[in-house]
């Protein structure tokens, strides 16, 4: 029995450190993208899943010895209600700054409709521009487009939602000799962003799996299914990228992260 005592606590013990140290410390992940369609060097930051946490000084030291040229928002970044967006309002307040683009995610979606025109008038009022199936241009070879998640299109145990003839429908056919940028929330959906020739597809959502497992990687996907397939870090299928973000916060039903820090992404973007 006290060896079964002592079994337990070797387990547990680093867990619960680790679920200590992963609430107070950020990653900062930088990938270097050399693309021939490319027209303009990029430094980008991109934040997703805050979930309302208050990271506003971490978040504006980094920005501010970075000096990113983008800031992109992928979605979730406040808890389904304006009761639960005071620490995201006082982020982008903060950093003042221009070029942040921000595309929602599922827990956006989830706002009452009352709510929804509040907040999006709040938005608005900012500097943030915001890409719900829009697009902008960064450059004129760049191209930059926000798929709007809608809670609906999060289908439980690894059902997939999207088509290619859905985020055409959304957005546009995107033009091949652009570099096409596309914010998307859910990295589940990958193929069907493969499907659209998007260049460059930046997402989120798994907050790395909640529990990340040494040589197993990420435990669960919101989901639920266990070692999802995109979690972390890059991919690549056909033509396209995928950088998906850990994020940086907590879901209110998982309130936890162990093994797995908050992350900041950054992106250099330059002619190959």
């Amino acid at each position: 029995m006290i060896i079964l005592y002592i079994i337990l606590i070797l387990i547990l013990l680093p867990m619960f450190i680790s679920c200590i140290i992963s609430h107070y410390k950020l990653d900062i992940s930088e990938y270097n993208i050399k693309n021939s369609k490319i027209d303009k060097n990029l430094k980008i930051i991109f934040l997703s899943d805050l979930h309302n946490r208050n990271l506003t000084k971490k978040l504006d030291e980094i920005i501010n010895n970075e000096k990113p040229d983008i800031i992109i928002m992928g979605g979730d970044m406040i808890n389904e209600s304006l009761k639960y967006s005071n620490n995201f309002i006082n982020l982008y307040k903060t950093l003042d700054k221009e070029n942040i683009y921000y595309t929602f995610g599922n827990h956006e979606d989830r706002l009452y409709y009352d709510e929804m025109d509040k907040y999006i008038k709040k938005i608005k009022n900012s500097n943030i521009k915001l890409l719900n199936n829009k697009k902008d241009k960064l450059s004129k070879n760049i191209n930059i487009y926000g798929l709007k998640s809608e809670d609906e299109q999060y289908l439980p145990f690894g059902k997939l939602f999207l088509t290619k003839e859905y985020i055409e429908s959304k957005l546009e056919k995107f033009d091949k000799n652009k570099f096409n940028i596309l914010i998307a929330h859910n990295p589940l959906e990958f193929k069907s962003y493969t499907d659209t020739e998007a260049d460059l597809v930046l997402s989120g959502h798994v907050h790395g799996g909640l529990i990340r497992l040494p040589f197993l990687g990420a435990l669960l996907s919101p989901d639920y299914t266990f070692f999802p397939k995109y979690s972390e870090g890059m991919y690549e299928k056909d033509n396209t990228m995928m950088i998906v973000s850990r994020g940086l916060g907590f879901s209110k039903r998982l309130p936890f992260r162990i093994f797995n820090n908050g992350e900041v992404v950054i992106i250099n973007l330059s002619k190959e």
